[in-house]
C-alpha cells in the first residue's frame, strides 16, 4: 500500500471515531436533560412529557359497589335503597313521600346530613332503635344538632321505612330533648346537640308488624320527599364477652369471674374525639387501656379527629385484637378533617368543643345500648378506682345495690347512674424511699404519680359515672342528664368505696401541704406491668401475621401459575383462589 493510500485510510478512521464520540456525547446530554417532574413523569429539554403506561382500575361490580358505598357513607343505608326501595318503588304514591335517592341527599360531610325546617337547621348524625322495657312504645332516636336551644321547634315528622312494606310509617317527632343546658352557656347559631324521638305505632300494617324500621328521614310535611336518610342502628343481638382481668392467661380470667357471686356485669368505656396530632401518648395510652380492662371494661369505644402516628399504631393494635372500636369523627359545623385547623378550633373555641363532645358520648351509648349493662364516659387521664376491698367495677355496683337494700330503699338496680367524686392526681413525682418501692412502680405513670390533692372536688364537679343502659336517656360528660320514668335519682358513691382519679393539674394553686400520698392503684401493680409489657412485646404481631399471609398468597399464586399448564392437561380443573383471612385477636 502506498504512503498516500495509508494516509487516506487513517484520516477516514479518525473522522469516523470523532463522529461516533460526538453522537455519544449528544445522546448523554439528551438523557441528562430529562428530569422527573413532580408527578414522576420524564420531560425532555423542550418540556415534552413522556406519557406513563396506561393503567385502568377495575370498576367494582354492583354488589361490591354497594358495599363500598355503605363504607363511604356509614349512616346511609345504600344497600337498602339498592335492593328494596329502588326496585320496589317505595312511596305512598307518585306525588307523596317517595323514598329519597342517595344521590339527592343533603350531605353536610361524610358523617352529617342537613335538614332545614322553617328557621331551624338540623345537622343529622345517626339514628338508633330504642326498645327498652321502660318505654311505652319502641322508639327511633335521632341524634342531631339544631342551631337553637330553648325555643319551640316547628312541626317535624319521621318517615320510617320497613323492609317488607312499600309505604313509610309517618309519625310526628314526639320530643326534642336538648343534650345541653342553656344556662351553662350559649351563643346564637351554634350547633346544640339534641335527641329527637319518634315512637313506632302499636298498630302497623301486617308486613311491618314483626319488623323494625331500616331507615328514617325527617320531613316538615307528611308527603314531602326527604333530603336526608339515616340507617336505624339496631345492635340488640350483639354482645361483648365480659372480662375483669387484663391478664392474657384465660385461667386467671376464668378464676376471677367464678369468684363473683353472680353473673358479672358488662361495662363499655366511651372516649370522646381524640385530638392529639402532635403529642405521642402511646405509653400512657397502653397503660390506660390495660388498667380499664383490669377494672372491668369489656370494650373501649373511641372517636377520632387526629392523632400522632405512634398513637395510631397503638390504636391499630387494639382494633386488631377486638378490644377497641374506633370511629372517625367530624365537627357538626361541617369543617373537613384538616389536622392543624381542626386542632386549633378545638383548642380555641371551648364552647363549640364541649357541644361537639356530647355527640360521641351519646352516639356511643345508643350504638351499644344492648351490648353492655353500663357505659362509662371518661377521658384518657381518668380512672374510676375501686378502694378498700373492692377490686373491680362489678363489685362497686353490687355494693351500691346492697347498701340501698340494707338501708330500706327501693332503688337497688334502678339508679340511672352511679357517680364517683373527682380527685386530682398531680404531676408531682413521688419520691420513693427504697429500691423496692421503685421496683413496684416501674416506669408506669399511674404508679409513679401518687401525689393527689388532699381535698376531693365538690360532688357533681368533674364527676364521672357508670350510666345504666336500661335507664339513661341523654348523657353529659359528667352525669346522666335525663332518664326513663322507671329510674330513681342518680347516686354518688362514698369516697371510702371508690374515687375518680384525674391525672392532671387542678385549676387552682396549691403547695406541698395540700398533697397526700395515695397509692390506691398499687394493688394492681404486678398485673398492670405484666399487661403493658405484653402489649409492647406483641404490638406488631398481627402486622407480621398479615405480612406472612400476603407472602403465602403470593407464593401460592406463583405456584398456581407454574402448574397452570399441568392442571389444564389434567382435566381443565379450575384453580381455587387463595382467601386472605382477617387478622385474629392475639391471645
Amino acid at each position: 500500500m502506498s504512503t498516500r493510500g495509508g494516509f487516506i485510510q487513517l484520516t477516514i478512521l479518525v473522522t469516523a471515531s470523532l463522529l461516533a464520540i460526538f453522537f455519544l456525547l449528544s445522546a448523554l446530554q439528551s438523557t441528562d436533560d430529562r428530569k422527573p417532574t413532580q408527578y414522576g413523569v420524564e420531560t425532555g429539554p423542550a418540556g415534552k412529557v413522556t406519557p406513563p403506561a396506561i393503567r385502568h382500575l377495575e370498576e367494582p361490580i354492583k354488589e361490591e359497589l354497594v358495599r363500598q358505598l355503605d363504607r363511604e357513607l356509614p349512616e346511609v343505608d345504600y344497600g337498602f335503597w339498592y335492593h328494596w326501595a329502588k326496585p320496589l318503588g317505595y312511596m305512598i304514591n307518585s306525588t307523596c313521600a317517595s323514598y329519597p335517592d342517595p344521590l339527592d341527599l343533603q350531605l353536610h360531610n361524610i358523617h352529617w346530613q342537613t335538614f332545614v325546617n322553617s328557621n331551624v337547621t338540623f345537622r343529622l348524625y345517626a339514628a338508633y332503635l330504642d326498645k327498652r322495657k321502660g318505654l311505652e312504645l319502641p322508639t327511633v332516636r335521632i341524634l342531631a344538632t339544631a342551631n337553637q336551644i330553648g325555643n319551640k321547634f316547628p312541626p317535624t315528622h319521621c318517615q320510617m321505612w320497613f323492609e317488607n312494606y312499600l309505604e313509610p310509617i309517618v309519625v310526628p317527632v314526639a320530643e326534642f330533648l336538648s343534650v345541653w343546658v342553656k344556662s351553662w352557656a350559649h351563643k346564637p347559631k351554634l350547633n346544640y346537640p339534641h335527641l329527637l324521638s319518634c315512637p313506632i305505632p302499636r298498630e302497623l300494617p301486617p308486613p311491618a308488624m314483626m319488623a323494625f324500621p331500616k331507615t328514617v328521614s325527617l320531613v316538615a310535611r307528611h308527603c314531602e320527599k326527604a333530603s336526608n336518610s339515616l340507617r336505624v342502628n339496631n345492635n340488640q343481638k350483639q354482645s361483648v364477652p365480659v372480662g375483669f382481668s387484663s391478664s392474657h392467661n384465660p385461667k386467671t380470667q376464668n378464676a376471677t369471674i367464678k369468684s363473683q357471686n353472680e353473673a358479672p356485669l358488662n361495662f363499655g368505656v366511651c372516649l370522646k374525639g381524640l385530638d392529639f396530632p402532635y403529642v405521642d401518648l402511646s405509653e400512657r395510652l397502653i397503660e390506660w387501656f390495660e388498667l380499664q380492662r383490669i377494672l372491668g371494661a369489656s370494650r373501649i369505644y373511641a372517636y377520632m379527629y387526629d392523632v400522632h402516628p405512634a398513637v395510631q399504631r397503638v390504636l391499630d393494635y387494639y382494633q386488631r385484637t377486638g378490644y377497641l372500636e374506633l370511629r372517625p369523627l367530624t365537627l357538626a359545623n361541617g369543617m373537613p378533617r384538616l389536622r392543624h385547623y381542626q386542632h386549633m378550633l378545638l383548642q380555641q373555641r371551648t364552647l363549640e368543643k364541649r357541644l361537639n363532645e356530647l355527640i360521641p358520648y351519646n352516639d356511643c351509648f345508643y350504638r351499644n345500648l344492648y351490648r353492655h349493662d353500663y357505659l362509662v364516659n371518661v377521658d384518657v387521664d381518668e380512672v374510676i378506682m375501686p378502694l378498700g376491698e373492692h377490686r373491680n367495677w362489678h363489685q362497686l355496683v353490687q355494693k351500691a345495690h346492697a347498701l340501698e337494700t340494707e338501708q330500706g330503699g327501693k332503688c337497688a338496680g334502678r339508679f340511672p347512674a352511679l357517680c364517683f367524686i373527682n380527685s386530682y392526681f398531680t404531676r408531682v413525682p413521688t419520691e420513693f424511699s427504697n429500691h423496692e418501692e421503685q421496683a413496684v412502680a416501674g416506669e408506669l405513670f399511674v404508679l409513679r404519680h401518687t401525689q393527689r390533692i388532699r381535698n376531693y372536688s365538690m360532688p357533681g364537679r368533674a364527676t364521672k359515672c357508670f350510666h345504666n343502659a336500661r335507664l339513661s336517656l341523654t348523657l353529659h360528660n359528667h352525669f346522666t342528664l335525663k332518664w326513663l320514668p322507671d329510674g330513681c335519682n342518680p347516686r354518688t358513691m362514698n369516697t371510702s368505696m371508690a374515687q375518680m382519679q384525674h391525672y392532671r393539674e387542678p385549676d387552682f394553686k396549691y403547695d406541698a401541704t395540700d398533697l397526700t400520698d395515695d397509692r390506691s392503684a398499687w394493688k394492681f401493680a404486678g398485673e398492670l406491668r405484666a399487661a403493658v409489657e405484653y402489649v409492647w412485646l406483641h404490638l406488631d404481631d398481627v402486622l407480621a401475621q398479615i405480612s406472612d399471609l400476603e407472602d403465602q398468597q403470593q407464593q401460592l399464586v406463583e405456584e398456581s401459575l407454574d402448574q397452570e399448564g399441568v392442571e389444564l392437561d389434567r382435566g381443565q380443573q379450575t384453580l381455587q383462589p387463595f382467601i386472605l383471612l382477617p387478622p385474629q385477636p392475639v391471645s
